[in-house]
């Protein structure tokens, strides 16, 4: 029995908030995006760095590229967030932010239709770059296209014109998209109809 006990204590444990399941079915995640988040919850309680993926898949009894593809989602639905810091020793170190879940089920207000419409907007931008690029984004790509809606502050709408650019250029890349999207930002085009505007003008030589 002291055996037991030992080996129970020694395995050590893991704090989860009670939100994360009170609150599990109004969100917008699956059972394995939960069951996926729960496992990054442990994973980042005892490690400084982000998991390899095989296995952390592994771990997980799933598909390395499932596993890939659900951390992604999480992402673009704002569950997680890939952040990099420097260690003790200089280094870039890549780790997942598991608290941005927490927040938005502990400060969750009532939906209103303006915000939902939004929230469908921001969701479109990333269906349509995916289709665009002819592939899944990447989690890094997921977190930069998120920081364009929520940190900078972008509509959607004018992210889906600096798509169409990228694309007319054959450009399939989010740095060339967020050169676009500076430019404009600089020049005080921060509407739809703004950069329509601009992009005719420029059409017709004026």
């Amino acid at each position: 029995m002291n055996n037991e006990l030992n080996a129970y204590l020694a395995a050590g444990q893991v704090s989860l908030s009670n939100a994360l399941f009170s609150g599990f079915a109004a969100s917008d995640l699956t059972q394995h995006e939960l069951i996926v988040y729960l496992f990054l919850t442990q994973w980042a309680s005892q490690h400084d760095e982000a998991p390899a993926l095989d296995t952390f898949a592994q771990s997980m009894k799933l598909a390395k590229n499932e596993t890939y593809n659900v951390i992604a989602s999480l992402i673009k639905k704002g569950a997680v967030q890939l952040v990099s810091r420097q260690d003790e020793a200089g280094r870039a170190v890549d780790q997942y932010d598991v608290t941005p879940l927490l927040a938005k089920l502990l400060t969750a207000p009532t939906v209103q239709p303006a915000n939902i419409q939004a929230l469908n907007a921001g969701q479109q931008i990333f269906n349509e770059i995916e289709v665009e690029f002819g592939r899944p984004l990447s989690p890094i790509e997921q977190q930069t296209i998120g920081d364009w809606l929520n940190v900078d502050h972008y509509e959607p709408a004018v992210i889906s014109l600096a798509l169409r650019e990228a694309v007319l250029n054959q450009a399939y890349s989010l740095r060339y998209m967020d050169r676009i999207l500076i430019n404009w930002e600089r020049r005080h085009l921060t509407t739809a109809a703004q950069v329509q505007a601009d992009l005719k003008r420029q059409k017709n030589g004026l």
